[in-house]
């Protein structure tokens, strides 16, 4: 198979270039001047007590981490990454997870809360922390493989060594 562009192993990563870029994104939307939070569909994430300046922190680090793991693991070999890089891109996922998490329940909360029609951002939070939880399953099984992998490597090699 052709190598992608994102790097050889990448083919089967695109959900998760997707969210280390709107990750990042978000980071630097949150850091423009205005008070985002302050919006409709956000401002119930705003009165439990999250700032601009953490939000845009988290997600900035983790997409940048996220977002290095994947080129690590798509451009070095893994004796060179070995499995490490495919745990980051797992802890990174459970971040997400858990903010989409945490944002989906913010806004539902808020949606029985009121008398206003729930935010339509609850689905699409929903689904992102749902597929996060499936990155990371992928990701551990990842890991696993390659940690297994360079297990085989070396031991064929102590064999042809002596």
């Amino acid at each position: 198979m052709a190598a992608h562009p994102a790097g050889p192993y990448s083919t089967y990563r695109l959900f998760e270039w997707c969210m280390a870029t709107m990750m990042i994104l978000i980071a630097v939307t949150l850091v423009m001047p205005g008070d985002t939070m302050e919006r409709s569909a956000l401002k119930p994430i705003a009165d439990m007590g999250f700032t601009e300046e953490n939000m845009a922190l988290f997600f900035g680090a983790v997409g940048v981490l996220r977002a290095m793991a994947l080129y690590l693991n798509g451009h070095f070999n893994n004796i060179v990454v070995g499995p490490k890089g495919a745990y980051i891109r797992a802890a990174c996922a459970a971040g997400g997870c858990f903010i989409m998490g945490q944002l989906t329940g913010a806004l539902i909360f808020e949606a029985f809360k009121g008398p206003e029609a729930p935010s339509f951002v609850i689905p699409v939070f929903g689904t992102l922390a749902g597929f996060e939880a499936l990155s990371v399953y992928i990701a551990a099984l990842d890991g696993v493989a390659r940690k297994s992998r360079i297990g085989k490597a070396l031991d064929q090699l102590e064999r042809m060594v002596g």
